[in-house]
């Protein structure tokens, strides 16, 4: 038998394995549901970029903040976890009388966001339970309005 007939029979073998390894990858990444999440609509929220824009720069014309928590697992065993936003103005005074409503996509259920109503819990605190069962990050995207003023935020919050 001649001699180095194995290097070619090895280099054959090495992309043989990369593409077996490519095509397991593949088909793995193929059967997650939220392998293949993408943002509803996202021709449309292309199309309309430019009002997307318009309404980010209210919001920061506004000054008005938002910070989010996530509270842990009810005890009871229902499965449910509390939202708190807590809106402020631009001195830091509570905004206490706006109708607030939150998106929440976690990492790991992308396919499925989940919108909730909050309620005023007092001093420019707002609340929900929601059946938010997943820890861990969390996007939130959060929408109040105030009369004819209108403040969007997106923020990144941890579920313990």
């Amino acid at each position: 038998m001649k001699r180095g007939w194995q290097w070619p029979v090895l280099i054959t073998l090495a992309l043989a394995f990369t593409v077996g390894v490519n095509v397991v990858m593949l088909l793995a990444a193929g059967s997650d549901p939220n392998g293949t999440v993408v943002e509803p609509d996202y021709y449309r929220k292309a199309v309309e970029w430019d009002r997307t824009m318009e309404r980010r720069a209210a919001s920061a014309a506004l000054g008005w903040t938002a910070t989010a928590t996530l509270g842990a697992m009810d005890a009871a065993g229902d499965r449910t976890r509390a939202l708190a936003v807590a809106l402020r103005d631009t001195a830091g005074a509570a905004i206490s009388d706006a109708e607030v409503s939150a998106t929440l996509i976690h990492n790991r259920e992308a396919s499925t966001p989940i919108a909730l109503t909050l309620r005023a819990d007092g001093g420019g605190r707002y609340v929900v339970d929601g059946a938010l069962v997943h820890a861990g990050q969390w996007e939130v995207r959060i929408v109040a309005r105030r009369g004819s003023e209108r403040f969007e935020t997106s923020l990144r919050v941890k579920a313990p």
